[in-house]
C-alpha cells in the first residue's frame, strides 16, 4: 500500500511492534473498519487473539466488524505470513501510533514548520482567547500563547495533551490550558473564544466540526484554518464545502515545506 511506504519514509528510524495497538484510544480504534488491511488485520488477530480482547473492551462498538474479517478470512495456507501482516497493519496506522509512542518524532516533521504569521496576518491575537482546535503536538498552541490573552489547547490523544504540556513548562508558557475534547464537541460553552485555530486537522466530520466551530466563537471573532487542505486535496470535497455559500470561508493559497496549501477563514457576523 502506498500509505505503507509513505509513513515508513515519513517516520524514518521509527520502529513499530505489535504491542503498540495497546497505545491507541477508544475514538482511534473506532477508526479502523475501513482503514486498516482486513486480510493482514484478520491473521494479526488469529495470532495475537489478546489484541481482539483488548480492542473491544476500549471499543465495544468495532465487535461486528472483527466478526466480519475473522469469518471473510479464516486461517488458510494463502493467509500472508503473520510477520508481514503485522508490518503492514502497524504501517497502515503508523501516523496514530507514532502521535503515543514518540511525539517527538511527529514534533519535528518538516509540515510543521510553516510561518505563523500565516494566522496574525488574518487578525491578532493580542489579549484575546484562544482556541487551538486538535492541537496535536502544540505547536500551533504554544505560539498563540506568546500573544494571546489565554489559549486552549483541544487535543483527544492523552500522549499528546502531556506532550503539549511539557513543552508549555519548559517554555514557561502559563497562559495555555490543555483539555480533552474533539472538533466536532468542543468542551466550551456557547460564544466562548475570540478566535478559534485548527492546522492540518478538518475532515473527519467536518459539517459538524464547522457548526461547533461557530457555536464557540463570539460575535465578531475569527475562525481560522491553516493549513486547512492541500491544494491537490485527495480526501474529499474540503475546499468545495469551504467555499460554498453556506459555509462562506475565505481562501489564499501559500506554500508549505510538503506543498502548496490552503488557509481559510471567516469572521463570524
Amino acid at each position: 500500500m502506498a500509505s505503507v511506504e509513505l509513513f515508513k519514509e515519513i517516520f524514518k528510524g521509527v520502529v513499530l511492534e505489535i504491542e503498540d495497538i495497546y497505545l491507541l484510544e477508544p475514538f482511534q480504534i473506532a477508526y479502523l473498519p475501513g482503514w486498516i488491511p482486513e486480510r493482514e488485520f484478520a491473521a494479526v488477530l488469529e495470532n495475537r487473539p489478546e489484541i481482539r480482547v483488548f480492542l473491544l473492551k476500549k471499543c465495544p462498538e468495532i465487535e461486528s466488524f472483527l466478526d466480519r474479517i475473522e469469518n471473510k478470512y479464516p486461517a488458510a495456507s494463502d493467509k500472508p505470513g503473520y510477520s508481514g501482516s503485522a508490518d503492514t497493519v502497524l504501517w497502515t496506522i503508523a501516523d496514530m501510533l507514532v502521535y503515543s509512542k514518540c511525539p517527538e518524532v511527529y514534533d519535528s516533521l518538516k509540515f510543521h514548520k510553516w510561518d505563523f504569521s500565516e494566522i496574525i496576518s488574518i487578525t491578532s491575537l493580542a489579549d484575546r482567547i484562544v482556541i487551538d482546535a486538535d492541537s496535536g503536538t502544540g505547536r500551533v498552541a504554544l505560539e498563540a500563547a506568546e500573544q494571546a490573552k489565554t489559549v486552549y489547547a483541544v487535543e483527544p490523544v492523552s500522549r499528546l495533551r502531556q506532550f503539549i504540556r511539557q513543552k508549555a513548562v519548559l517554555s514557561g508558557i502559563s497562559n495555555l490550558f490543555v483539555v480533552d475534547g474533539f472538533l466536532n464537541e468542543l468542551p466550551f460553552p456557547d460564544s466562548f473564544a475570540d478566535v478559534l485555530i485548527t492546522s492540518h486537522a478538518l475532515g473527519w466530520k467536518l459539517e459538524d466540526e464547522l457548526k461547533e466551530f461557530e457555536r464557540v466563537v463570539k460575535e465578531g471573532g475569527s475562525i481560522i484554518h491553516c493549513p486547512g487542505s492541500a491544494v491537490k486535496d485527495t480526501s474529499g470535497n474540503i475546499h468545495d464545502v469551504m467555499i460554498s455559500r453556506e459555509w462562506g470561508y475565505r481562501d489564499f493559497i501559500y506554500d508549505e515545506a510538503n506543498g502548496r496549501k490552503r488557509k481559510y477563514w471567516k469572521k463570524i457576523q
